[in-house]
C-alpha cells in the first residue's frame, strides 16, 4: 500500500504488482479478473468509478501494443491547459495517468506530478 507520507512512484508501483503477481498465482488471477480492485487495494484509496483498469498477460502467441493517451487532445478540448499538458508529458501509461488525474480531478494520496 501506498503510504501518504511517501511519494508515488509510477514505476516502482507497476514493478512491485508484477513481481507479486509472478510469484503468487492467486494474486496474479485476481490481477487478471479484477485490476482496477487489486490497484485500489494497493493505493489504498478508490479510483474514480468511470475509470477502467485492465490487466493482460502477454504469451507465445498474443503480443498487444500499448498506445498513449492522446493529451493533445484533452488540451484541444480544453480538459487541460498547455501548462498541465506539459506536465503530463512524457513517461509511463500508468504515471500519465496518475498525474493526468491528479491535474483533473481525481488525486492519488502521494503522487508527485
Amino acid at each position: 500500500m501506498t503510504k501518504n507520507s511517501q511519494a508515488f512512484n509510477p514505476q516502482e508501483f507497476e514493478k512491485r504488482i508484477i513481481d507479486k503477481a509472478q510469484t503468487d498465482a492467486t494474486y496474479k488471477q485476481r490481477l487478471l479478473s479484477n485490476a482496477k480492485a487489486v490497484f485500489e487495494e494497493e493505493l489504498g484509496q478508490k479510483l474514480p468509478a468511470d475509470l477502467e483498469v485492465q490487466a493482460l498477460q502477454q504469451s507465445m502467441k498474443k503480443l498487444y501494443l500499448l498506445l498513449p493517451m492522446q493529451v493533445d487532445e484533452l488540451a484541444r478540448n480544453q480538459v487541460l491547459s498547455e501548462e498541465e499538458l506539459e506536465a503530463v508529458a512524457g513517461g509511463g501509461a500508468l504515471g500519465t495517468l496518475l498525474r493526468l488525474g491528479a491535474l483533473v480531478g481525481f488525486g492519488i494520496t502521494g503522487v508527485s506530478t
